[in-house]
């Protein structure tokens, strides 16, 4: 990834953000982790490997909705929301931010994007 997006998704979600990481097919590189929020090694690895298994079902899933490219999914937990966005093969940027924070979440994922605001 040529670009850096955690000063982006830091003003979308301001204190809400909990960690950035991008990825790639050879692995995931945080960018960003808050204070207390603390990933173990093994956790990272297990996410990685979710990313990219999610991407093998892009074409599947573009076809079964029909309304243009996958771009993003997104995951709630009681703690935290997770975003997903594939920025290209096997590739791509995983945020996540605070269950329950006003936090646009349309607008987070487009700053996930080289593109984004």
């Amino acid at each position: 990834m040529s670009f850096d997006p955690v000063p982006t998704l830091r003003d979308v979600a301001g204190e809400a953000l909990r960690a950035v990481a991008a990825y790639d097919r050879d692995g995931l590189e945080l960018r960003y982790e808050r204070d207390d929020v603390s990933q173990k090694e093994t956790a990272i690895d297990r996410i990685h490997e979710e990313l990219v298994l999610q991407e093998l079902g892009r074409e599947y899933l573009e076809g079964l909705f029909s309304v243009g490219r996958w771009h993003c999914t997104m995951h709630r937990f009681d703690r935290a929301t997770c975003v997903h966005y594939a920025e290209g093969e096997f590739s791509g940027v995983f945020v996540s931010v605070d269950s329950g924070a006003n936090v646009d979440l349309e607008e987070l994922a487009d700053a996930c994007h080289s593109g984004g605001t």
